[in-house]
This record gives structure tokens, sequence and C-alpha cells, in this order.
């Protein structure tokens, strides 16, 4: 099978997710991800052009997406550390802000679906590995693939609406959990 802007993919039978080669990012450090396609056969025709636009849109993502949410993912970063601190644990030190991307190994996967919740809207979910915290890393999640709506430590959900089951976080990258 063929997905517009991944060209041929591979099923996973296991998944039911379609696997694409990997394809360059460049607001990635030109990372390259492997794209996986979730929910694709089940999507209507309007859903599947969504699904197009999403991976288009990541693959033509500008680093400007990422630095608008650096001051949130200092905030994880801050929350971690002081978690950490609290548990007599080592901390790894960050400055600022704009120092949080000497410490970010983004993942080479690319998880496109939509969210549990029946929306029609598509999302872009990046797991990546991140020095402060080893365990649970840092997922970034992209709106249509575009922007960041939603990141913190990895746990699957698209939108800090379903972590918590509260509406009102919908719209909130990072919600603190301390």
């Amino acid at each position: 099978m063929n997905i517009p802007g991944l060209g041929p993919v591979e099923k996973d039978e296991e998944s039911g997710w379609y696997i694409s080669q990997p394809i360059t990012i460049n607001a990635l450090n030109q990372q390259a991800c492997e794209f996986l396609v979730e929910g694709y056969d089940e999507a209507s025709e309007t859903t599947r052009a969504a699904y197009h636009q999403a991976i288009d849109n990541f693959i033509r993502l500008q680093t400007s997406a990422l630095q608008a949410a650096q001051e949130a993912i200092f905030a994880y970063y801050q929350d971690t550390a002081n978690y950490r601190r609290s548990e007599k644990a080592d901390v790894v030190s960050i400055g600022s802000a704009a120092d949080v991307w000497q410490h970010i190994q983004f993942g080479d996967e690319a998880l496109v679906c939509r969210r549990q919740n029946d929306e029609q809207t598509v999302y872009v979910s990046l797991e990546c590995e991140c020095d402060w915290e080893e365990e649970q890393g840092l997922q970034i999640v992209f709106r249509h693939g575009a922007e960041i709506s939603k990141l913190g430590p990895f746990d699957d959900f698209m939108s800090n609406a379903d972590v918590f089951g509260e509406a009102s976080l919908d719209k909130v990258i990072y919600q603190s959990r301390g």
C-alpha cells in the first residue's frame, strides 16, 4: 500500500499499523523517523485526508514549532528535577529553557493516530529520550502534525484532557503531575 507523503508502507499484522521507511525530519536535527500509522484502514476518506495532512505537516515541520514549547519542556524538567532532589537522587543540571535541547534525543518512530475519544483530529506522537527522566522519557505530541499540543512523560495519550480526565486541559501543553 502507498500512503501519500510516505510512499510504500508495510502492514504490521500484529498491531495493524502501517510502517514507512525512515524519512528525515529537518526540525528534529535531521533525525530519520519511521512513521507508524494507526487506524488508517478504518478511517473515512475525510479522515484519511487528515492523516495525509498531518504527515505532510510533520515532515515539513520547522524548528520554530519545537522552540515554541521549550518553556513547557523546561517546566517538565524542573518538576522532574525537584522530585529527584526530594528523593535524594542525582539530578541533571539544565540552566535555562534554551538549554533543554542539549539533553533530548529525538525518537526514530513517529506514531500517527487519532485520540481514543473518536475525535477526527490526527496527531503525531514522538517518544524521545531525555537526560533528566531516563525511565519515562519525553513524549511530544503534535496536533495535525504541525503544533505541539502535549508534552511530558511518555504515557501514550494525545492530550492532557485524556490523561487527567479533565476537558479543560485539552489546550494545555504541559500539566504538572505534582
